[in-house]
């Protein structure tokens, strides 16, 4: 299991197009006050050579084990993102490309903080709401029906 895929292939060409998978591990991380732990990752990267570089298609699965916030217990959140961009030279901080090598790790550690939902539920269980009548004003705002505003 390797976090870091060469990007370049000798020999390529403009136009020429290589796809790879990798499964590669990622960094436990806090985030709204839970821990996270990534238990599954897996990549598949497209890479075609450009007149100007590469352009990388960057698909990336994983499985984080977190809590739910309604019950508190142990839920496994699937995450799916990626991008496909231009790479135009050897290094890319964004991308976490170092000398033409894509570091997956990297890329998954600054990418997973945006990708996580403020709250997470467990499969079954729904956030608290309010029931039919959602749009029922709270009494206590009741002293204020009588004053309207005008002018505006």
């Amino acid at each position: 299991m390797s976090n870091r895929i060469p990007l370049r292939k000798p020999g390529a060409e403009v136009g020429d197009r290589h796809d790879l998978h990798a499964d590669f591990a990622a960094e436990p991380f806090d985030l709204y006050g839970r821990h996270h732990e990534v238990t599954a990752a897996e990549a598949d990267v497209g890479v075609t050579k450009v007149s100007d570089g590469l352009h990388l298609d960057i698909r990336v699965r994983t499985t984080v084990a977190t809590t739910c916030d309604r019950t508190l217990d142990p839920t496994g959140l699937v995450l799916e993102f990626g991008d496909s961009e231009l790479l135009a030279g050897p290094d890319d901080e964004e991308l976490a490309v170092d000398d033409w090598t894509l570091d997956l790790g990297r890329y998954a550690e600054r990418a997973l903080p945006n990708e996580v939902p403020m709250q997470v539920f467990k499969e079954g269980t729904e956030p608290v709401g309010a029931e039919d009548g959602g749009d029922e004003i709270d009494p206590r705002w009741r002293g204020l029906d009588g004053i309207s505003v005008s002018g505006f």
